[in-house]
């Protein structure tokens, strides 16, 4: 299996663009999927956030100098993307649907621990209260586990300010849990 270095390299030299650009895509669209779907809780504009993000890093891969690694200049992209989405919309997502709640359980079902589920909807609440740099924080490091200097990289702040909006995001997240 070819590295990602490898599929942007053949895809730059017009080597197989769309195989290759389809092995990216397959590699990591899940990850892109659900970093859109932390922050915006319905799955049609998680869908819609994440072909813009594909469409766009097909555009811009040809100019892509792999300065840094390719999955952090892809969050960086779908950080943006989402971002943008969401002013266009002027939507603010502040709780789960009816739909979101049965998809948790739908998914679930099979566990013998409805408390898990219960537990999942609480934090993806608590989540969703976040102002949206925390929670794109919160999330690298929580669910993706990148270490401070990449989720920087991503959010375009200091390693300093993703340590901090981290540590404000658990805090405001083990708040919000305590009160229900």
């Amino acid at each position: 299996m070819s590295s990602d270095q490898e599929l942007i390299i053949e895809f730059q030299k017009s080597i197989d663009r769309e195989a290759n650009f389809t092995a990216l895509l397959k590699r990591h669209q899940q990850k892109v999927y659900y970093q859109i779907k932390r922050m915006v809780s319905d799955h049609f504009e998680a869908d819609e956030i994440a072909q813009l993000v594909w469409i766009k890093i097909w555009d811009k891969l040809d100019s892509f100098k792999m300065e840094s690694e390719f999955t952090t200049w892809l969050f960086r992209i779908t950080y943006n993307e989402t971002l943008n989405y969401l002013q266009k919309q002027k939507k603010h997502q502040n709780k789960l649907s009816q739909n979101d709640i049965a998809d948790y359980e739908n998914a679930t079902a099979s566990t013998d621990n409805p408390k898990a589920t219960e537990i999942q909807i609480v934090l993806d609440r608590a989540i969703s209260q976040l102002p949206d740099k925390q929670k794109v924080v919160f999330m690298l490091r929580y669910f993706e586990g990148l270490d401070y200097e990449k989720i920087a990289s991503i959010v375009g702040t200091s390693i300093g300010g993703a340590k901090a909006n981290y540590h404000q995001a658990v805090k405001k997240v083990e708040r919000f849990m305590k009160e229900l």
